[in-house]
């Protein structure tokens, strides 16, 4: 590693980007971060999954830093003094302050300080930075200076991304790794933390944030152990796979700051203007839900039959689905049904577990708790970014602890789901009665996409009404009603676009199918999505022609 004496050390230089109260973003070093915690809005940054990547190495500090925390107790303490917790985060760094350094030479932060390829190759700064595709790089405003050279601050928020977030692929073969073959490190899958559906608590302010974020690891199932340790806690590590513990997980604060590769950047006293990106420590995701807060979690019926043991995976995001269309993989709640193997089809996050555990043993949560959506769509194979997911989901507190409100709540998405699915038939039965092909999925597409860009904003306001005190069953009608009246509207404008061959119709796989009962179908099957849609209207809600 190029080194000239000058230590970029993390904990004393500006590097995290960050929002204060006044809307500046400005880069704070992780001794101010915390010490200015409270006054501080959010962590930016290039990308969002930037933002998540700093929050979860922030948060293994605190972990470290207040010995867990060991109980409620000691949580309720932090998160009324944030003095004490920016104290105990700034006296642990100093412990391990030359650990931080980005630049030391021989155990520089989350870094192999002497990894090489064969041919002595570095790649240039696409290979770190995400928001430059490889092999499109018309497609980026990162051009020219922007790729040649960046200063340390920018590389060390990349670094943390990549460790999280690095697609999969072929990476640089190192030197005296055995997994390396005809000079190629051959995949091992996506960084931890792109394997998830990330999912963190959003607080007033940064400090609160990180305290809501800071589960107690026994109140909510997350196995830990004494060798749960961050890599500056551990012996450095070289260019091979850390195998100490069966390449096992041993702690919520081990995922957190997860070595999936081994980097070295490489540059001078003005910047950093390559990087040397080699293979890691492969991280598996069947039943990390024991060890790993920030995610929901699916049932897997083919990793099962392959196990033996009913296995979860990672409840990925996903860009074309809106954030609360997931909301039974969200919320704790009895399951209504489960798993051919008898296990629930889904688990809820510990982060969210553990924020109705605070609601139900103190009055320290807010009446509304705000979920922060973070993730990744990888391209084939995983090996290129595609999309990144970002969005926030606000819903009140009861929602944790009542399990009826819950449950009305996700009847809600399941009722306009449904609705959705009766407008999209009704849009692919009007392009059939108007000859189209029975294969194209565009018509039916087009109108989903439409719906639930309208929905989207009518259910966020609808669901932050839900409370404990309010009649389940009107919140319901009402909900019921303003779908039924926003799926007919758009149900008319479909019909009404439709050309004179749709009223006669045609023959479409033996059954006739023009206009009139295209309609018919829809109205039938929208009164079955919406049954409380009638109360509403009775009531003066969901009103239409």
């Amino acid at each position: 590693m190029t080194h000239s004496g000058v230590a970029f050390n993390l904990i004393d230089e500006p590097w995290i980007a960050v929002l204060d109260r006044d809307g500046h973003v400005v880069e704070l070093s992780l001794s101010e971060v915390f010490a200015r915690a409270e006054s501080l809005e959010q962590i930016v940054g290039e990308v969002p999954t930037q933002q998540f990547a700093i929050l979860r190495l922030l948060l293994a500090i605190l972990h470290r830093a207040t010995g867990g925390p060991k109980d409620l107790t000691a949580w309720v303490a932090l998160s009324q003094d944030w003095t004490l917790a920016a104290r105990l985060a700034t006296d642990y760094l100093e412990r391990f302050h030359e650990r931080f350094d980005l630049r030391h030479p021989s155990e520089p932060f989350f870094q192999v300080a002497d990894l090489r390829t064969e041919k002595g190759e570095v790649s240039g700064l696409e290979k770190l930075i995400a928001d430059v595709p490889n092999g499109s790089p018309y497609f980026t405003t990162r051009l020219g200076r922007g790729l040649a050279r960046i200063g340390w601050a920018e590389a060390a928020r990349w670094l943390v991304h990549v460790q999280a977030f690095d697609p999969s692929g072929i990476r640089s073969g190192a030197v005296g790794d055995p997994r390396v073959n005809g000079g190629k490190g051959y995949p091992i899958g996506p960084a931890w933390a792109g394997q998830l559906g990330g999912i963190s608590l959003v607080g007033e302010h940064l400090a609160e944030t990180l305290v809501l974020n800071l589960v107690v690891p026994d109140m909510v199932d997350i196995e830990t152990s004494a060798g749960d340790l961050p890599p500056w806690e551990r012996a450095h590590l070289d260019q091979c796979a850390d195998e100490s513990h069966g390449g096992e997980p041993r702690g919520l604060v081990d995922l957190y700051t997860w070595q999936s590769r081994r980097v070295r950047l490489s540059g001078d006293d003005d910047g950093v203007t390559g990087v040397l990106i080699a293979q890691g420590d492969r991280a598996a995701p069947q039943n990390r839900q024991v060890f790993e807060p920030m995610s929901a979690w699916r049932f897997s019926e083919p990793q099962t039959k392959k196990s033996g043991v009913p296995t979860y995976m990672p409840r990925s995001h996903s860009a074309e689905r809106q954030f609360w269309r997931g909301l039974e993989a969200l919320i704790p709640h009895s399951e209504k049904d489960s798993s051919g193997a008898g296990a629930p089809r889904s688990l809820q996050p510990k982060v969210v577990q553990w924020a109705a555990r605070v609601r139900e043993r103190t009055d320290l949560l807010a009446p509304v708790v705000r979920l922060r959506a973070t993730g990744v769509e990888y391209g084939p194979q995983n090996s290129t970014f595609a999309e990144i997911i970002d969005d926030e989901l606000v819903l009140p507190a009861d929602v944790l602890d009542d399990d009826a409100l819950a449950h009305c709540a996700i009847d809600a998405v399941d009722s306009a789901e449904a609705g959705v699915r009766a407008l999209v038939q009704l849009a692919r039965n009007v392009a059939r009665a108007s000859g189209g092909s029975t294969e194209d999925e565009g018509p039916g597409n087009r109108a989903r996409e439409r719906a639930y860009a309208e929905l989207d904003v009518q259910f966020r306001a609808w669901l932050v009404g839900l409370s404990s005190e309010a009649d389940r069953r009107d919140m319901s009608a009402v909900w019921h009603g303003r779908v039924r009246d926003l799926l007919y509207r758009l149900s008319r404008q479909i019909i009404s676009e439709a050309g004179p061959a749709a009223w006669v119709g045609r023959s479409v796989q033996g059954t006739h199918v023009d206009l009139g009962r295209a309609d018919a179908w829809f109205r039938t099957a929208l009164s079955k999505a919406l049954p409380l849609a009638a109360r509403a209207v009775d009531e003066g809600e969901g009103k239409h022609e």
